[in-house]
């Protein structure tokens, strides 16, 4: 059965934040183009987690602007997006059962994501985490895929996923990243933050410069 979706076009403008020790992003501009792999690189403290969930509707700005499929208000740029994690705070909870986990985000969701839908993402992620396993005993890896999964089988406009390379190298980070690639060819918008941009990203901004690399991204 097919996964396919219809992603949305995400920009920003001039946009710009403070926090209570100053700047922490200015004068962004950003095209994350639909169905797309956009990527924002920079190191801790360079303001990625705040930009990833501002361009979602989830971080208030002062300047500038974030458009969601042809709308500036935050209402709508929360209702065709969906975060897979956001660290700190915003992430699985490591002391619950898969299962339960599942049935946590589908009570809050009215029924999302649905077990088929689930399934899908499943399949397409190549992850499949057991339902009686703690979220804290599955390796890092199978974490995040299953974060992007729930995420994704709500099947949003765009799926927003903080800290991509967080304690994953190698083979892992390889896997993750071609997930992830095989969500955006799906039709999905995927906007990830990581220290380093993948190859093969449609964009990637870089912070705090904020120098936007148009397809193939950097290194």
């Amino acid at each position: 059965m097919s996964t396919a979706t219809s992603g949305v076009e995400i920009t920003a403008v001039g946009l710009a934040a403070d926090g209570p020790d100053g700047p922490i992003f200015r004068d962004v501009r950003l095209t994350a183009p639909a169905a797309g792999l956009t990527v924002l690189v920079g190191p801790a403290g360079a303001g990625r987690t705040s930009l990833l969930l501002a361009l979602g509707g989830r971080f208030r700005t002062h300047a500038g602007t974030v458009t969601v499929a042809g709308s500036r208000d935050p209402a709508t740029a929360r209702a065709h997006t969906a975060l897979a994690r956001a660290r700190p705070g915003l992430d699985l909870e490591p002391h619950l059962f898969v299962s339960e986990t599942v049935a946590e985000r589908r009570a809050i969701g009215g029924g999302r994501p649905t077990e088929a839908a689930l399934d899908r993402m499943y399949d397409l992620l190549r992850v499949d985490p057991p339902g009686h396993v703690l979220i804290e005993h599955l390796a890092a890896v199978e974490q995040l895929l299953f974060a992007v999964a729930l995420a994704a089988a709500t099947q949003p406009g765009a799926v927003l996923v903080d800290d991509v390379d967080s304690g994953l190298g190698g083979a892992d980070l390889s896997r993750v990243w071609r997930a992830l690639r095989d969500l955006a060819d799906t039709g999905t918008t995927v906007v990830a933050t990581a220290t380093e941009a993948p190859r093969g990203a449609d964009a990637v901004l870089d912070l705090p410069g904020h120098h936007l690399y148009p397809r193939g991204g950097a290194a």
